[in-house]
């Protein structure tokens, strides 16, 4: 019970995240947006730490830092995961009676008497989501995704009511709509950078108003600034195809020079003559084996073994994963 009330909020959160990144498929005009109303006010704080990742609560953390006042909030999820994680599930009446003695434990008694009675409805939410997913359709386009977080956080509505389901997961279903809504227009295909510049700037200021110029900071890890440097190339990425091989070095240059040191350029280029070479290979591999395969004087056999003699001669001790590569898209087709 436990890793399944786990999985659950995970596969939620995976859902609204791999958009965009993994698929591009257009929307259709009936998409749903600010599923959040704008009157809801969610901090553009609290949906940034969606945005890079929340991580979980860790044992260290004392839960009073988070509700002095109000137990609902954007911490009140996280603090319900970790409970489950650190308290086992083998009887709903053990589990309660255990977190109900941790929370009186750390919280003052009238805040925890509150969060036991919300997380003693969490966990029935949990469950009912749990049967309530099973008959609803694995998203497969943008749009999809936005109805299926839609469908998610008004079950949610159902059962805690809209100001307390908004609050607890507000921030993050915002966060997740933004981040999918703004793929779309990265990923098109279609449009020029500066188009889709101009339609993430407007995205910014439809979804948060006035702190939309708070929403993009500048990178500072190493990790946060090759994110922005894809994005940039995906920004770009029309305009970079379209120009010829030499000028579009240089644009991709251009763009490493804002995120990358002197010594990080240098490995990227190494990484880029590698990846060269390794196509250069393939595509003399591809020839050399069509040669072969239409050569009238070989009999299978011997086109079997010409080919695997090319294989190792080319490919060296690479030749083996080349292999079965070469068998699963075989098996693929």
């Amino acid at each position: 019970m436990k890793k399944t009330i786990i999985i659950i909020t995970t596969l939620i959160v995976a859902i609204a995240s791999i958009t965009g990144y993994i698929l591009y498929k257009r929307n259709s005009a009936e998409e749903p947006v600010n599923i959040i109303a704008a009157d809801q006010k969610v901090k553009i704080k609290d949906a940034k730490m969606f945005l890079k990742g929340f991580p979980a609560q860790s044992a260290n953390e004392d839960p009073r830092e988070y509700f002095s006042d109000e137990i609902v909030n954007v911490y009140t999820v996280r603090f319900f995961k970790f409970i489950q994680t650190e308290i086992d599930y083998t009887t709903r009446e053990d589990h309660l009676k255990a977190v109900k003695a941790y929370l009186l434990s750390v919280l003052d008694p009238h805040k925890a008497l509150e969060m036991f009675a919300l997380y003693e409805k969490f966990l029935d939410y949990e469950i009912g989501l749990s049967e309530k997913m099973k008959s609803w359709s694995y998203p497969s386009t943008n749009d999809e995704f936005l109805r299926y977080l839609q469908t998610v956080q008004n079950y949610r509505r159902e059962i805690f009511g809209t100001s307390v389901a908004d609050a607890m997961w507000g921030a993050e279903v915002k966060a997740r709509e933004y981040s999918i809504r703004k793929n779309v227009i990265l990923f098109d295909q279609n449009l020029y950078g500066e188009e889709k510049e101009r339609k993430i700037r407007d995205l910014n200021e439809e979804m948060w108003g006035e702190e939309a110029g708070s929403l993009e900071e500048p990178p500072q890890t190493d990790p946060e600034k090759f994110t922005s440097y894809q994005e940039k190339q995906a920004l770009y990425q029309r305009d970079i195809q379209e120009l010829p091989p030499e000028q579009r070095r240089e644009k991709i240059n251009e763009f490493r020079k804002e995120y990358f040191s002197a010594e990080q350029i240098a490995r990227l280029e190494k990484v880029d003559a590698e990846l060269e070479a390794e196509k250069q290979k393939e595509a003399q591999y591809q020839l050399r084996e069509k040669a072969i395969q239409n050569n009238p004087s070989l009999d299978p056999n011997q086109k079997a073994q010409a080919i695997r003699e090319l294989q190792d001669n080319l490919f060296g001790e690479d030749a083996d994963a080349l292999r079965r590569r070469l068998n699963i898209q075989r098996g693929l087709k």
